[in-house]
C-alpha cells in the first residue's frame, strides 16, 4: 500500500473511497456521478482533494473521459482491499452482537452435569452456533456468581443463590426434588423405613453448611417437616462426596434427584413419599452483560424451558429408581 495511505484513510470515511472506485470503474465523472446520485462539480471536488491528500494524480484526464495512473492503479487496489476488510469486519461485529459469533463461558454445578436438561441445552446451542467459542466449567454455585460477578464466567447452571442480588437475573430450568442415599449391600440391606422419623438414630452424611448455607437449612427444614433431626457423623462439601462417603458405608445421605445421571453403583438411590420439598435450579447471568451469544443462550434456554419438564423427570425416575418405596 501506498505509505501516505494510512494518512489519507485518517482524513477521508469510506465515502469517499467509494467515490474514488466509482470514478474508476465507470471511466467518467460524469457517469460516476449519475450512479452516486451527486451532482458531478462535487464529485470532481472530493477526487481533487483526495489526489492533493496523496500528494499523487490518480485519474490522467482527456476529454474522453478518464484514466487510472500507476499511483490511482495502486490506489484502487488497496482501496478495494480495505472496503472488502471493512465490510468482513462489520458482518464479524454483527454476529458478535446478535449472538452468532464470539465466546460464551458457562458454569454448570457438579450436581446438576449429567442432567438431560442441561447437556440437552448446551448440545443445541452448540451445534446451532459453531462459530461461537463455548466453555463449559464445573464450578460450586458460590464459586460461579463470584465468576459471573467479575466476568470470569458469562452465565451459569446452579442452585441456591440469594434471590434479593440485584446483579443477576436468571431462569429456572427445572424443579430438583430429593432421594434417600443409602449405601449398596448385599449381605445387610439397608432397610427403608416407611417413616423417616425412624432414621433419627442412623448415622447421616450431610452436606458442609459453610459451603451452601440456604441448601443445608432446606435440608434441615425437610427432616424438620418428616419429625426428626439427622445423627450427622460425615460432613461432604459436594453431592458427589457425600455419594462416594455413602458408597464407602459411612451413613444414609439426602440429596438432589439429580444424582441419578451420576451415582456411583455402591449407593442406591431412592424415592420415599417423605421427601416432599422442591427448589429450582436455574440459568444465571449478570444483569447488565453485553455478551451477543449469552443474550442468544438465554433466548433459547427460556424458549426450551417450558418444554419436556414432566418427560424429564419421569425420565429421571425410570433410570434410577430401583427402589421406589414404600
Amino acid at each position: 500500500m501506498l505509505d501516505v495511505t494510512h494518512s489519507v484513510m485518517k482524513n477521508m470515511d469510506i465515502r469517499h473511497l467509494r467515490y474514488f472506485l466509482a470514478v474508476a470503474d465507470s471511466g467518467s465523472v460524469a457517469a460516476a456521478a449519475r450512479r452516486l446520485h451527486i451532482v458531478q462539480p462535487a464529485l470532481s471536488r472530493q477526487i481533487r482533494d483526495l489526489e492533493d491528500e496523496l500528494g499523487a494524480p490518480l485519474f490522467s484526464r482527456s476529454a474522453k473521459g478518464v484514466e487510472l495512473t500507476a499511483a490511482g492503479e495502486q490506489f484502487a487496489l488497496d482501496a478495494r482491499r480495505l472496503l472488502i476488510d471493512m465490510e468482513s469486519a462489520r458482518q464479524r461485529a454483527l454476529r458478535v452482537a446478535q449472538g452468532g459469533a464470539g465466546s460464551l463461558r458457562i458454569g454448570v454445578s457438579p450436581t446438576y452435569g449429567w442432567h438431560p436438561d442441561i447437556l440437552s441445552r448446551i448440545n443445541n446451542f452448540r451445534q446451532s452456533h459453531p462459530d461461537v467459542s463455548l466453555r463449559v466449567e464445573p464450578s460450586l454455585a458460590a464459586k460461579q456468581l463470584e465468576a459471573l460477578a467479575d466476568g470470569r464466567l458469562d452465565g451459569g447452571f446452579l442452585g441456591w443463590r440469594d434471590l434479593s442480588d440485584p446483579r443477576f437475573e436468571a431462569v429456572t430450568v427445572f424443579r430438583c426434588g430429593l432421594r434417600l442415599a443409602v449405601p449398596r449391600r448385599e449381605s445387610s440391606p439397608f432397610v427403608v423405613p416407611q417413616r423417616l422419623a425412624d432414621l433419627a438414630d442412623q448415622p447421616c452424611v450431610w452436606f458442609d453448611r459453610d459451603v451452601a448455607p440456604p441448601y443445608y437449612d432446606f435440608l434441615i427444614r425437610q427432616c424438620q417437616l418428616a419429625g426428626f433431626l439427622p445423627n450427622i457423623v460425615q460432613l461432604g462439601g459436594d453431592t458427589m462426596t457425600i455419594l462416594g462417603l455413602v458408597a464407602a458405608g459411612i451413613g444414609y445421605s439426602i440429596v438432589p434427584d439429580t444424582s441419578v445421571h451420576s451415582c456411583p453403583a455402591a449407593t442406591r438411590l431412592i424415592t420415599h413419599p417423605e421427601l416432599t420439598l422442591t427448589y429450582p435450579v436455574e440459568f444465571v447471568w449478570k444483569r447488565d452483560h453485553e455478551n451477543g451469544p449469552l443474550a442468544r443462550f438465554i433466548r433459547e434456554v427460556e424458549a426450551y424451558t417450558a418444554r419436556d419438564v414432566t418427560a424429564s423427570f419421569a425420565s429421571s425416575g425410570a433410570l434410577g429408581d430401583e427402589n421406589a418405596a414404600l
